[in-house]
């Protein structure tokens, strides 16, 4: 069955923590025919708190004879906002942005601030998606053994952007993991917000909270709707195997229509392709 991963991230160093032998846009193509996947959105990252990421034009550089590949930028809203945004505007008038990443948690942002509406402003003229994280940080889990609740963002939080813009569609990373019950409310409540089912666990270190992500996914669809779910990995967070593995398990009772859409349909519709 086709499918859309719409939560990808790349680079060509070598990644601790994670399963995957590699997680260069080479080893993710392949990945990608050995699980039908027909496009995958790879994310520009910015994380100032780890004075890492792969900018906006290093990942364009990467990607950009690649037809299987789409591109969501970001940008660092403390530091370099203004050539984020420049950046930004630049990639979409070259026709190669494909949506917007913003990081919530692993930066400080204030989503009712001016610069969020320079930002929303991009995704209307461009008709282009935005994508939030919402909920944990891996990376906080790690180091802390536990996230830093004032920081996390629920999906609830996001509703006023989605009724104040009706015309652009908002997704909420992760199912808001840990706030499920908030991520249904928000997508029932709003006909143009959305989640993904990308980063639930790590495959590294929590495969146990698989059971509970299938009960999550299964939860969702029940009492939401399945043209709201996307399907998405958080490569190399989650690999594709346990991602098609909960999708299956989840809606194993499910006919073939319903399993195309959270695949593959809802992300076209989406990403307005």
């Amino acid at each position: 069955m086709k499918k859309i991963d719409i939560h990808v991230h790349a680079t060509n160093r070598k990644v601790l923590g994670v399963l995957p032998k590699s997680c260069s846009v080479d080893y993710i193509a392949g990945e990608m025919k050995k699980y039908e996947i027909e496009k995958s959105a790879v994310l520009a990252s910015y994380f100032p708190h780890k004075t890492s990421g792969i900018s906006n034009f290093r990942l364009l550089h990467w990607i950009k004879d690649r037809p299987e590949f789409y591109l969501f930028g970001s940008l660092d809203f403390k530091n370099y906002f203004m050539q984020g945004m420049n950046e930004l505007n630049e990639l979409a008038e070259m026709n190669h942005l494909d949506g917007i990443k913003i990081y919530t948690c692993y930066q400080e942002i204030d989503i009712h601030s001016p610069k969020m509406k320079e930002v929303v402003k991009i995704a209307k003229k461009f008709n282009i998606p935005l994508v939030f994280h919402c909920g944990y940080s891996h990376s906080s889990l790690r180091k802390y053994g536990k996230p830093a609740i004032t920081k996390m963002v629920k999906p609830t939080d996001l509703e006023f952007l989605a009724r104040e813009n009706p015309e652009v569609n908002f997704l909420a990373a992760h199912m808001g993991n840990p706030f499920f019950g908030d991520v249904i409310k928000a997508a029932k409540r709003n006909p143009n917000f959305y989640t993904d089912m990308s980063g639930l666990i790590s495959s590294k270190h929590n495969r146990k909270e698989i059971p509970k992500s299938i009960d999550a996914i299964k939860k969702f669809l029940q009492e939401s709707s399945t043209d709201k779910l996307l399907f998405g990995t958080d490569f190399p967070v989650q690999t594709h195997e346990d991602s098609i593995y909960m999708v299956e398990s989840a809606m194993k009772n499910c006919a073939d229509s319903c399993k195309q859409k959270v695949y593959y349909d809802n992300a076209r519709r989406f990403l307005k392709k």
